[in-house]
């Protein structure tokens, strides 16, 4: 009877385990552009990239994750917000002050779908339970705090164009995906991501009204 039970339990988990997104801002960005044309996010996983990459991990263990790494230390270019825009109708230039204000933050992001869950508590962030040991032992990753900085600057808008400040940057992912095997059966799983911030940089472009 208890043998049964514990069938019935862990086929309810696996039932369950469905495929939502858990995420960060980068999945928000403008732009994002792999130097591989073949390399895409976790958010664009299809059911048959799941299946595929789950059968490399198919030999079953006692107990613990198995990690597949689908995409390594990815080159990555992107754009994660424009700033500020600022029209000149007019027929003469026309100057700004500018002031932009950075806040401090961690330029290591996650993102996790299934059975993988994510823990980020302030500065904090890693994946839920053990599974972040194994991913960080099956990829290599750095993980820099930007400083809050301040930048003071002019801007000339010449008559009939437009200035827009964006944020542009370049970075590095990794994704893939994991099962958790308990006494030889496979009781969860889903995909995991990381997105490290290397640089990040102002970018002013001017442009005419058209």
């Amino acid at each position: 009877m208890k043998k049964l039970l514990i069938v019935l339990v862990l086929t309810f988990f696996m039932v369950f385990n469905l495929v939502n997104l858990q995420a960060e801002e980068y999945q928000n960005y403008q732009e994002i552009v792999f130097e591989n044309d073949e390399v895409f996010l976790l958010k664009d996983f299809e059911d048959s990239d799941y299946s595929s990459n789950y059968e490399k991990i198919n030999k079953k263990k006692f107990m613990g994750w198995k990690i597949n790494v689908v995409h390594n230390n990815e080159p990555v270019e992107f754009v994660s917000e424009t700033k500020l825009k600022i029209y000149n109708n007019g027929y003469t230039a026309i100057k700004h002050e500018i002031t932009l204000e950075e806040k401090e933050e961690t330029n290591y992001q996650l993102s996790a779908t299934g059975g993988i869950k994510l823990d980020v508590k302030g500065d904090v962030k890693k994946f839920k339970g053990a599974v972040d040991a194994d991913i960080k032992a099956s990829i290599s990753y750095s993980k820099l705090t930007s400083s809050k900085e301040t930048y003071e600057f002019s801007i000339i808008v010449d008559p009939k164009t437009y200035v827009k400040i964006i944020t542009r940057g370049t970075g590095e992912v990794n994704n893939g995906v994991g099962k958790y095997y308990f006494f030889w059966i496979n009781t969860t799983k889903g995909g995991w991501e990381t997105f490290t911030v290397q640089t990040e940089y102002y970018e002013i472009v001017k442009e005419r009204m058209k």
